[in-house]
């Protein structure tokens, strides 16, 4: 059974963002949860989750988005727009 943001987004209504962990991404690093350790943990599997309750600030998430050596979590602002992996356009 899927966790809170795992393969579909997110989101709090006290955070700015919203957030997924694509599932076949994620190799257990943790480093997500290193950085931003009251949004991310990982379940039985191994897999990333997103936690319930108080988030870290926006910017904090999207460095542990960042830290991520698979990019498996991805970032959106309320209206959808992605935030991390930032989009290229034209690339």
């Amino acid at each position: 059974m899927l966790k809170n943001g795992q393969n579909e987004f997110t989101k709090n209504e006290n955070s700015k963002v919203r957030i997924k962990v694509i599932n076949e991404l994620c190799i257990s690093a943790a480093t997500c949860i290193i950085q931003a350790p009251n949004t991310f943990d990982l379940d039985d599997d191994g897999i990333a989750y997103v936690k319930e309750g108080t988030w870290d600030e926006a910017q904090t998430i999207i460095n542990a988005a960042a830290s991520c050596p698979t990019t498996a979590i991805i970032i959106e602002d309320m209206q959808g727009n992605q935030i991390y992996p930032e989009v290229k356009i034209g690339a």
